[in-house]
């Protein structure tokens, strides 16, 4: 079991990455004036942190089979506060960008290894719960981030924001130092000393139930992604939507996905997670139609739009925690590179979603919807795709 500290500690290996996102948003405009930059140039610092994520997870999930989750996380953790201490101190953007990708390369470590974590410490039912426990504390971090770099920019620069991020970051590393014990087990590191990691990836990928697992939460997590890129533009420059009533629409959305987290842990007690994924796949199918009758006939505008975006972002913290916790009970011996994997389908799939769906936006929200029923259709194909498993 694990004790409320790890849990803690948990939450914020998960929360640290968008913590590093959303926290200094606020800051862009002072960022790139002070580093003689324009606000698309600054806006790369966010791209790079998005590459260094997607990138450096395939990397560190083979890394927290064989070397360990505890010296992963100590490390990913000090490579993080170097990129902080570095962002601090530059007059440079080139060396801005380079202390971004030193962060996130830090970030995903730990985020990979803690996932791992779970997975070595408990079963497939109750690593579910612990990962919708998880997901509703790591809901409130884009709710929460900006209004606090925007309280730290009242108290000073733009640096001090990533002052508070390496503050975190050693609280973190105390916290891992003294209350978090090594967890993973002989078995997976002899078995990753022994076979490649693209040999661990390869016979990974062959098996079906991990397969159909990363495939739908992939496509669930599109329909995020392509939210969050997309509606600024569609909610206020397609339909006037002000900055104000703006953010209340996100922050609804956000508590959405924290009540479905919550949700999802009562379900758990009394259905296994591949029976609530079946009702998922279900409630996928009737979502993907309206979206696609909206996107057809733009029935009820911006009400109808903003009640179905809702419901499939509150959606989406279900699908992710179960789907999850399925991949990683297939495999304990190799969690890490199982963890990197859903961390990388998700993040490539959702990359994807919100650039197609940029491409066919029209203002109506036309675009976004066709995008996010087509993903919504892929994810309960890939639901039902998976090898049987039991009932309860």
């Amino acid at each position: 079991m694990l004790t409320r500290t790890q849990i803690a500690l948990l939450a914020g290996f998960g929360a640290i990455a968008p913590l590093s996102i959303d926290m200094y948003l606020p800051a862009m405009p002072q960022l790139a004036g002070d580093l003689a930059v324009t606000a698309q140039q600054a806006g790369q610092s966010v791209s790079v942190f998005f590459a260094g994520v997607a990138i450096g997870q395939l990397v560190a999930g083979p890394m927290s089979d064989r070397l360990g989750r505890k010296p992963l996380i100590l490390g990913g953790l000090m490579l993080y506060l170097a990129g902080c201490v570095a962002a601090i101190v530059t007059s440079d953007f080139t060396m801005l960008l380079a202390a971004r990708l030193t962060q996130a390369l830090g970030a995903c470590a730990v985020t990979v290894a803690g996932r791992a974590i779970v997975r070595d410490k408990l079963d497939h039912a109750e690593s579910a719960r612990l990962f919708s426990l998880l997901a509703l504390i790591g809901g409130m971090a884009p709710i929460l981030a900006p209004s606090i770099g925007n309280l730290i920019i009242g108290f000073g620069q733009w640096r001090a924001i990533f002052l508070a991020m390496a503050i975190a970051g050693v609280a973190l590393l105390c916290g891992t130092l003294f209350s978090l014990p090594e967890t993973r087990s002989a078995e997976t590191a002899d078995q990753a000393r022994a076979e490649m990691p693209l040999r661990a990836y390869r016979l990974l990928l062959g098996n079906r139930t991990i397969l159909g697992n990363l495939a739908a939460a992939a496509c669930n997590s599109a329909c995020m992604f392509a939210y969050i890129a997309n509606s600024p533009a569609v909610l206020m420059q397609g339909y006037g939507v002000s900055r104000t009533h703006f953010g209340l629409l996100f922050a609804v959305n956000a508590i959405g996905l924290i009540a479905a987290s919550q949700l999802n842990r009562v379900m758990l007690k009394s259905r296994s997670p591949d029976r609530i994924l079946r009702g998922s796949a279900r409630n996928a199918i009737v979502l993907a139609i309206l979206f696609g009758l909206f996107a057809g006939t733009g029935f009820g505008g911006l009400w109808s739009l903003a009640l179905l975006l809702f419901v499939v972002i509150s959606s989406a913290a279900i699908v992710q925690a179960n789907t999850l916790a399925g991949a990683l009970a297939v495999d304990p011996t190799r969690s890490g590179a199982t963890s990197a994997l859903f961390g990388a389908f998700t993040f490539a799939a959702g990359t994807v979603a919100s650039w197609i769906a940029g491409l066919i936006e029209t203002g109506s929200g036309m675009g976004l919807a066709v995008t996010i029923a087509a993903c919504l259709l892929g994810c309960a194909l890939a639901i039902h795709a998976r090898p049987g498993r039991n009932e309860d």
